[in-house]
């Protein structure tokens, strides 16, 4: 059966009525699963067809359940609750609605990403090589962050999520802020050097696998300092890779760190999880195959108007994890990535002549009325096929 996921917003379906939304979705949209955010970093959302505020704005990476602290008893994070959600159970009642109605009842979940906890434990956060915090993102090799990650999972599980959807369980690199970042510098190549975590915890793991973090570390200033110096570089990543002693195998351990959590949590829970692959392999400590051998389904962000371009990046994502059965394709149903109708169907058929079966559209706040039509032409094509 064909995965057909709508990514939505806690505070548009508080607005608009729980049952109400579900409902039109699943009996008039032809949704099967909607992927509800339930874990967000900061946001400023414009809301099209809201019938009061046009905007929708949250200063803080939140989360929009409460949480039960009884699974974060053994980490030191306390996550900030969005007042959205004090007294209001949207996250129950949504189960409630999407059991009632035949959908399954998707967490939407932003893990790392989140410059509330990482600026409050600034010891939990990414520290690039010169000791820079990185106070958007958390550290997927700190005990308690993974203490953190896996609570979280298991929380929503308790309360009746049937899918955990990963975003973000990570590493980030930098330029993807919680600022306006400024920058006069060309990275290149080099950029993912300056996004690299040498935190205490990754350090400590590095040296486990016979890593000389020191001498690495100091390379990898040097290279850095000369293109600070020069304000740009010409070389590509593989250039530093084959210079800077011990770095591919490093690129190796940050990868069994991120699979080995996305191991944890699936221990944890015994419901679906399905893991976005966003980001690229090296600065995010991706290894696809690994990670879709642990998860139920993969992620591809198809942001893009372009058939060939879009059919490009799955036939990529075919050789890295190796399954088709596995892969969900997302699009974005507005904007550039999708002008008009018909580039979504356009989209959708030639996803589907690769062998994908299962998609999510985002995003039901976002688009305007008339996108929503879209969704559902999109989703009687999906059908017709099945």
């Amino acid at each position: 059966m064909s995965h057909k996921a709508m990514w939505i917003y806690p505070w548009d379906l508080a607005d608009e009525g729980i049952e109400s939304v579900i409902s039109y979705l699943v009996e008039d949209v032809g949704i099967n699963a909607v992927a509800l955010a339930t874990a967000y970093h900061s946001v400023e959302h414009l809301r099209p067809r809201s019938h009061g505020s046009k905007f929708y704005r949250s200063s803080q990476a939140s989360l929009y359940f409460e949480p039960d602290s009884v699974f974060f008893s053994e980490t030191k994070l306390r996550p900030y609750v969005s007042p959205l959600v004090k007294g209001n159970p949207v996250l129950p009642r949504f189960v409630e609605a999407c059991c009632k109605h035949g959908a399954k009842a998707e967490s939407w979940t932003v893990f790392l990403h989140n410059s509330y906890l990482a600026t409050k434990n600034p010891d939990c956060a990414q520290r690039n090589v010169y000791d820079d915090s990185m106070p958007y993102a958390l550290c997927p090799a700190n005990p308690d962050v993974r203490t953190y990650a896996v609570g979280l999972s298991r929380n929503l599980a308790a309360i009746g999520i049937q899918i955990i959807e990963l975003e973000s369980l990570s590493y980030m690199s930098f330029g993807h802020t919680h600022y306006h970042s400024k920058s006069g510098v060309d990275f290149g190549g080099a950029q993912a050097l300056f996004g690299l975590c040498l935190c205490q915890d990754c350090r400590k793991r590095g040296g486990n696998a016979d890593i000389d973090v020191d001498r690495m570390t100091s390379q990898i200033r040097n290279e850095l300092d000369d293109v600070f110096q020069k304000g740009k570089t010409d070389n590509d990543f593989e250039h530093y890779l084959e210079k800077i002693e011990g770095l591919e195998k490093f690129i190796q351990v940050r990868q069994s760190v991120i699979s080995s959590l996305l191991q944890e949590i699936k221990d944890a829970v015994d419901i679906e999880l399905n893991f976005i692959l966003m980001g690229d392999n090296i600065t995010s400590g991706f290894a696809p195959k690994t990670i879709s051998q642990i998860s139920d389904k993969v992620e591809i962000l198809a942001y893009t108007p372009s058939a060939d371009q879009m059919k490009d990046m799955i036939y990529k994502k075919y050789q890295e994890i190796d399954s088709r059965e596995k892969l969900v394709v997302g699009y974005s149903v507005y904007g550039s990535s999708t002008p008009n109708a018909e580039t979504l169907y356009n989209n959708v058929q030639t996803a589907m002549d690769t062998g994908v079966t299962h998609f999510a559209f985002y995003n039901y706040g976002i688009m305007p009325s008339q996108n929503l039509g879209w969704v559902k032409r999109a989703n009687e094509i999906i059908d017709s096929k099945s």
